[in-house]
């Protein structure tokens, strides 16, 4: 898959308070990647019964990156820090990374579930 949709930031959410103070959330840089978007569903066809389904709002594919984990946060662009973002920017958060090899060859990949969020 050819990844040419643009490049995107991922962050996960740290504690910045030095010790002994109170807890003040931060986001630290992951990493940046081009990425392409891929076909998805917003719901299941058929829902699990007792199962708590997860929602989707997007999927990407990006290069492979095995640090990123579920609950860490991307924006659709590159950015140098949290603090480059614009205000009313769509902010998702990643409910499923899959890590494994593209399907058109050996590159290995991560694709990416996300629901749009507020931090």
């Amino acid at each position: 898959m050819i990844l040419d949709s643009g490049i995107c930031t991922v962050f996960r959410r740290v504690d910045t308070a030095m010790g002994g103070e109170t807890p003040k959330p931060g986001y630290q840089l992951v990493g940046r990647s081009w990425y392409g978007e891929l076909d998805f569903e917003t719901s299941p066809a058929r829902p699990t019964e007792g199962r708590r389904e997860l929602r989707t709002d997007a999927r990407i594919r990006i290069l492979q990156n095995r640090g990123i984990r579920q609950n860490d946060v991307v924006i659709l662009r590159e950015l140098a820090d949290w603090e480059g973002r614009t205000a009313g920017e769509p902010i998702y958060k990643i409910q499923r990374a899959w890590h494994g090899k593209d399907d058109d060859g050996p590159t290995p990949i991560t694709d990416l579930s996300l629901e749009v969020t507020r931090p």
